[in-house]
């Protein structure tokens, strides 16, 4: 692989030497008879690769490709048979050196070029290897649930007539039972925690299919009794896939979810274009989890002088928030009042379309998620944004709800609605799917996407959007992302145990346990992801005060938002190599 850095030379060109000035003799007309060499149009080079990538996609991995807004695959499930996997992965390496060969052999000069063709090398870079290291059909139970999200966007999304997206459904449906099966002779030992995601995944899905019944039906009014053949037929495998990984699989589950010391490095310099250690991560992570600490320790006593410590105002605080019934409208409320208080600022653009909808977290999701943002696939026609929020079933026990309700608190409604909505990622995903080239509307690092809803946070705070109550709160997950960055370092490369991780987050950030839980949850199947959040928003500040110091009295922080979001959700390192290249 050629590293993002070195394909692109991610050290800005205006703080290299300059080039020596030309002599007469190197700027002479050349010889006529010199053989020239043939024009080439390198954007269009790598915008052709790029859909030979695509178009694989849509062979190999159509789930996926159904979320990037590219349908011809939409009446199949990926390839789940060791034979056909291991086929599909043999070609995606394929293109791998046949996109090595072709950029290495005639190196781009054009910056765009260059910056989409090492986007395009790292990431499949990233998922061949992926498929090679982690081994996801032997080790991921999850891995055969894909299907549901694939689902549930054909349900709520209207890319294409629903009688069209109910019968490519009801194919995928009907293909579930064989590739559940296919899970029973290719498991092997995964990690506990993963088989304990897959036995949560499975449970859901009775009622993820009971609700999709009425989209089914009502796009095939003729069609109820094979709908309802379907639908029993795939809730009966799930529930026999959750028995046999309870009773079969999880007694056997003693894998390491640990990705280790390489692969994360790999990860770092591949999907990020990161040159950084870990370890040098990690120091920066536990750097600032003691000056967020200490920053909320003088604020709570701002807000009460008698305070022992943030933590006894961050108690009080949390029990301050929405009914299970209120949550929804809440966060609603708050996304609306976010985004007209930026255009009155009028600090940010708002690109035309700009379309956003507050909905309650698929089923499938809820154990992993609270609070997310779903962006619309980016090659498909609409452009509203999904915010999932995980509604608070009002028949659990009151004590349980109030557990639950506690991580809505009304300061962290506030937050999250800037970091998920306005002007977080659905501000900056609308700007993205507008980019122009292909490999940039497939693709989105990370790195720069929950960077820039972390630098949102801290934007707000700048502006004066929140209350001190408000800021607190919108520390503590400040403190929460710094503390990933210990955590994403720790359980892929140190040995920390998924229960070390839980108790960081409750001792150190004082999450509530459940939620903590869910949170390293995510942490164990993602690696690098925890940490993008931090990072990336220091990068982002880094390049804004490159940025106003080059501007000088000119500076504009819309027009700085406006430059910034232009270049899609790329690694902040290239993007910082396109604003600051030399003409």
């Amino acid at each position: 692989m050629v590293a993002l850095c070195t394909l692109l030379a991610c050290a800005p060109a205006a703080k290299r030497a300059p080039a020596p000035v030309a002599s007469s003799a190197a700027t002479a007309a050349p010889d006529a008879a010199a053989p020239q060499p043939e024009a080439r149009d390198e954007d269009a080079e790598v915008a052709a690769a790029a859909k030979e990538w695509l178009d694989l996609m849509v062979e190999v991995a159509p789930e996926e490709a159904s979320s990037l807004g590219l349908h011809g695959g939409d009446d199949r499930l990926g390839p789940k048979t060791p034979d056909a996997a291991a086929l599909a992965t043999a070609r995606l390496e394929a293109l791998l050196a046949s996109l090595r060969s072709r950029f290495e052999a005639r190196p781009l000069k054009t910056r765009t070029a260059k910056t989409d063709a090492a986007i395009l090398i790292g990431t499949l870079a990233v998922e061949t290897r992926y498929r090679r290291h982690v081994k996801p059909l032997e080790r991921r139970p999850d891995a055969y649930t894909g299907s549901l999200a694939a689902l549930y966007l054909m349900a709520a999304r209207d890319y294409a007539p629903a009688a069209q997206r109910a019968t490519h459904a009801l194919a995928r449906i009907d293909a579930i039972p064989a590739q559940l099966a296919a899970a029973r002779t290719q498991l092997g030992a995964p990690p506990k925690v993963w088989t304990q995601i897959g036995i949560e995944r499975a449970r859901s899905a009775a009622a993820f299919f009971d609700e999709q019944r009425a989209f089914l039906e009502g796009a095939l009014p003729g069609e109820k009794p094979r709908i309802a053949a379907s639908l029993a037929a795939t809730k009966k495998a799930f529930a026999e896939y959750a028995t046999f990984l309870e009773h079969e699989v999880l007694p056997r589950s003693t894998g390491d979810f640990a990705v280790g010391a390489d692969f994360f490095a790999f990860l770092l310099k591949n999907e990020y274009a990161l040159d950084e250690s870990a370890d040098h991560l990690e120091e920066r992570g536990r750097a600032i989890v003691a000056s967020t600490v200490a920053s909320m320790n003088a604020l709570a006593k701002k807000i009460d002088p008698k305070a022992n410590d943030w933590f006894s105002v961050v108690t009080r605080l949390k029990a301050k928030h929405p009914t299970a019934a209120e949550l929804l409208p809440t966060y609603r409320r708050e996304v609306a009042r976010a985004r007209k208080f930026l255009v009155d600022r009028d600090v940010v653009p708002f690109p035309d379309g700009d379309d956003l909808a507050v909905v309650e977290t698929p089923l499938f999701e809820r154990n992993t998620i609270s609070a997310a943002y779903d962006a619309p696939p980016p090659f498909d026609p609409g452009t509203r944004g999904l915010f999932f929020v995980t509604p608070v079933d009002a028949a659990l026990p009151r004590a349980k709800q109030e557990e639950l309700l506690r991580e809505h608190d009304f300061g962290d409604v506030v937050d999250t609605a800037v970091h998920e909505a306005y002007p977080g990622h659905h501000l900056q995903h609308s700007f993205a799917r507008r980019h122009p080239s292909i490999v940039r509307k497939a693709t989105g690092a990370s790195i720069f996407a929950e960077g820039w809803g972390l630098y949102s946070e801290e934007l707000m705070a700048e502006l004066g959007y929140f209350t001190d109550e408000e800021r607190l709160m919108q520390l503590e997950w400040t403190l929460v992302r710094a503390a990933r960055v210990v955590i994403d370092v720790g359980l892929h490369t140190k040995g920390m145990s998924f229960d070390d991780a839980v108790k960081m987050l409750t001792d150190v950030a004082h999450l509530e346990k459940p939620f903590a839980i869910s949170e390293v949850k995510r942490y164990t199947t993602d690696p690098t992801q925890p940490l993008s959040y931090l990072i990336g928003r220091e990068m982002i500040f880094r390049i804004r005060d490159e940025y106003k110091a080059r501007a000088g009295a000119a500076y504009s922080l819309k027009e700085f938002h406006r430059e910034i979001l232009s270049h899609g959700t790329s690694p902040p390192g290239l993007i910082e190599a396109e604003m600051f290249a030399a003409e």
